[in-house]
């Protein structure tokens, strides 16, 4: 059963991420070649969990780096507690 679905918006987070490691020439490139394994692997974790892992190339308004589409308020403070313990793509890439 579907709980949530959060939606990570790709500009959005990739301008976070590479603010995070502004001093890092080569944090781009280790980006771009990492984001694809790093949303397969939240997908890993959320789908037993009864969350969905979607991302789009849009930035969202409010600068927000992902939203959290769900049926109830419960199912959304579970879908943010968990995305949030989860690491970031920096702390990920093995």
């Amino acid at each position: 059963m579907k709980l949530a679905t959060i939606r990570i918006h790709l500009d959005n987070h990739r301008q976070r991420a590479l603010q995070i490691e502004a001093s890092d020439r080569d944090a781009p490139a280790v980006y771009d070649a990492n984001i694809a394994a790093y949303l397969q692997f939240l997908k890993d974790q959320a789908q037993p969990l009864g969350f969905a892992i979607v991302s789009d190339g849009a930035s969202s308004a409010n600068g927000a780096i992902f939203e959290i589409i769900e049926a109830d308020h419960a199912s959304k403070k579970a879908a943010h507690d968990w995305l949030e313990s989860q690491p970031d793509i920096w702390n990920w890439i093995p």
